[in-house]
Parts: structure tokens; C-alpha cells; sequence
């Protein structure tokens, strides 16, 4: 099973303090507030773990057998709240995937070793850091690092991933003196995104790169110095709302044009560049203040009051039949059955299933059009052209 507890410098969070290093200091103490995606994300992890473990106990014995039984224990305590066709298949993949890679990896070393939720120091580089690979492959010649994400809002690559990069350190640390490792692939997969991020590295090529940038910011995380740079690594920090580093960007950005009557396409891209983090800013000062307020801290100038509700229907049955008395027709009270969302007919046979169900009775509109950075996966989509043709058209 995982490792319990969280370590200051933690792998997840090494985007942020390599980048920012004053910031794991300045979280420290900040409360974890939680969440249901987390719980969820617990939930599926905990059967990927029992799902790899059955396969092991299947081929190996029963020396994997109390392993597996504590994670279906950690699995049933989220079951009923979580669990689903789509879960399952999220997970079914993943386990395909892992076990695929292991399979490959006994073919060409035959001790090859496969390690699920394997704890890991990272001491040696990182002060007092540790974690937990969620799948370690290991044979002659090439380790790989697996790692699932069930989460669904923002797709994770594997390209230079620092999390990925400091988990297969770890694990080099634990394992290279078995076997004759050269080159590390390091493999994200996150089933609701239909992302699979592979990443690979020479061994001499993440050695260096501990070397020159993960253990100098280390040293400096642990001793909160360095200077405080915001990012797009600030969207989970948890102080961002307080942020000095972070408002002055936020605000920088207006300073600097409000002299002027307008801004300049040319001057477009730097602003654009800056929106994420400025919005995310936004919303954080807002949740932060309004938390505060909400405690009995006053601001002057602002109160807290009761936001806007909708009206909803307490007794159906009864307003129901006080219509129908007052002459009002069935058919003009109640909706016709509808089906429910797309998204949650796919929970309810899993996403393969209901593609095979939903076969022509489903269609997928053309999207707005939406402006994103160049380094977005998506096709650029030509819509000046689309609007000349448009306006070309002459009706008679």
C-alpha cells in the first residue's frame, strides 16, 4: 500500500519548488483542505493496485496475497461512493498497460521484477523527501516508472516531468545495483484524458539533471531561500492568495498598459501568456477572502451577504396534484423523460461500451473556437479562411 503522510519536499509538488523555491517553506504549515476528486482518485488507485497483485499472486504465489488484501480493503471503503463501469475501465487499462510493459521486460531479462506501490527515499538529493511509485518495471538495460492519474481536468505530460523524473532516481537508487540500467521510461497514464505520456532518459542524462537543477533547488526549498517566481506551477499552491510575488504580476500587467488608449496586436502575446496565472490568482484571493470573512476577519469597505438561489421543489408530489386541481394539464407540469448527460451514461457501462451503444445516435457539434498557447496538442484550425468563404457567397 502507499506510504501515509506527505514529505515538505514532496515529488508531486517539485514543479513548483524548483521553479519557486521559497514556496514549499511558505506552505509549510498551510493545511491540506482536501477534496473529493482526492478521495476518488484514492479509490482507483487502490484497484489498480489489487487488480497488478492478483496477477502477481496469479503467477507467483501467495507472498502477494496480504498485500492485496489490504487494498481491497482500502477500495471497499470507497466503493460505494465511487465506484463505476468507468473506474473499472480506467483502471483496466491500466493494468493491461503495466502488466504489458512487465511481460516485454521478462522476455529479455528473466529475473525482471515488477513493484507496485513501491515506497521510495529521495534523501540523498532531496532533504527529507520521499514517495510512492505507484509501478516499477525493472530489467537489464531499461527501467520504466508508471504512474496512474485518474484525475480528468487537466491532462499531464511526461515530457520532463519532474515528478516522474524524481521518482525513477529513486528507484535507480533502490534497484540499479541488481541489474545493468541505462535508460529510464518514465509513463503517465491517464485513462479519462485517453492520454499516455512516455518519456525516456539515458541514465547519465538524469544524473545531470539532478546534479545541475533538482538538488541545487533542494537545498534551497528546504532552507526557503531563493527568490519567489510565479508561474503556471502556482495554480495548486496553496498561499498563492497571499502571494506578494504573484499580485505584483497580476497587477504589473495593468500598470503597464493603462497609459495607453489601446494595445497592439504585437503586445497580445506576453498578456495572453499571463491570463492563466492571473485568473487563478483571481479566484484564489477571492475563495481566501471571502473563507476569512465568512471566520469574522472585516475588510473595510466590503460585508458578507447571502448570494443568489434557486427556488427548488421540496414535495413534487403534492404541488403536483395542487396543479392538476387547479386545472393545470399532466403534460404542461412534468418534463418528458430525459435521457441523462453523455458523461454520465458513459459511467454506467464504461466509455468503450457505450462508443459501441451510442453508434450513430450520438453526434459531436464543431467546438468554439478557443485561443490556447502553440504548444497545444490540438490542430490549428483555420477560421479567417472559413469566413472568407463565407462572405464570398453572393445570394441572388
Amino acid at each position: 500500500m502507499a506510504a501515509t503522510g506527505h514529505a515538505l519536499l514532496s515529488p508531486s509538488s517539485s514543479h513548483r519548488w524548483i521553479h519557486c523555491t521559497p514556496s514549499a517553506r511558505l506552505e509549510e504549515g498551510v493545511p491540506d483542505t482536501g477534496s473529493v476528486y482526492a478521495e476518488e482518485g484514492s479509490c482507483a488507485h487502490a484497484l489498480c493496485e489489487c487488480g497488478l497483485l492478483r496477477l502477481l499472486e496469479a503467477e507467483r504465489g501467495d507472498g502477494y496475497t496480504g498485500a492485496r488484501r489490504e487494498a481491497e480493503r482500502e477500495f471497499e471503503a470507497g466503493r460505494e461512493r465511487f465506484y463505476n463501469a468507468e473506474m473499472q475501465e480506467a483502471v483496466d487499462m491500466y493494468v493491461a498497460l503495466v502488466w504489458e510493459k512487465y511481460r516485454e521486460a521478462v522476455k529479455t531479462t528473466l529475473d525482471a521484477e515488477l513493484f507496485v506501490e513501491r515506497r521510495l527515499d529521495f534523501g540523498k538529493y532531496i532533504p527529507g523527501s520521499f514517495g510512492t511509485a505507484d509501478a516499477i518495471v525493472i530489467a537489464d538495460g531499461l527501467m520504466e516508472v508508471v504512474d496512474f492519474k485518474y484525475g480528468k481536468g487537466v491532462e499531464v505530460s511526461a515530457t520532463g516531468n519532474t515528478q516522474m523524473m524524481i521518482y525513477a532516481l529513486g528507484a535507480l537508487d533502490a534497484y540499479s545495483w541488481e541489474y545493468d540500467i541505462r535508460r529510464v521510461r518514465m509513463t503517465i497514464v491517464q485513462p479519462r484524458k485517453a492520454n499516455v505520456s512516455e518519456y525516456e532518459l539515458g541514465v547519465d542524462d538524469l544524473a545531470r539533471w539532478q546534479e545541475e537543477v533538482l538538488s541545487p533547488a533542494a537545498r534551497k526549498a528546504d532552507r526557503g531561500e531563493g527568490e519567489q517566481q510565479p508561474g503556471e506551477w502556482c495554480r495548486f499552491c496553496k498561499v498563492r492568495a497571499r502571494c506578494a510575488r504573484l499580485a505584483d504580476q497580476a497587477t504589473a500587467a495593468y500598470l503597464r498598459h493603462e497609459r495607453k488608449e489601446t494595445i497592439s496586436d504585437t503586445e497580445m502575446p506576453p498578456l495572453l501568456a499571463l491570463l492563466p496565472a492571473i485568473k487563478a490568482w483571481a479566484v484564489s484571493v477571492e475563495e481566501y477572502a471571502l473563507a476569512r470573512a465568512v471566520s469574522g476577519v472585516e475588510f473595510p469597505g466590503w460585508k458578507v451577504v447571502e448570494g443568489r438561489s434557486v427556488r427548488k421543489v421540496a414535495d413534487p408530489g403534492t404541488l403536483r396534484q395542487r396543479l392538476l386541481d387547479a386545472g393545470a394539464k399532466a403534460e404542461d407540469i412534468c418534463k418528458p423523460t430525459e435521457l441523462r448527460p453523455i458523461g454520465e451514461l458513459e459511467k454506467l457501462v464504461g466509455k468503450k461500451e457505450f462508443a459501441r451503444l451510442a453508434e450513430g445516435c450520438v453526434e459531436k457539434p464543431e467546438g468554439k473556437p478557443a485561443l490556447v498557447p502553440s504548444s497545444d496538442k490540438r490542430a490549428a484550425k483555420n477560421y479567417s479562411t472559413a469566413q472568407a468563404d463565407f462572405e464570398s457567397l453572393r445570394l441572388d
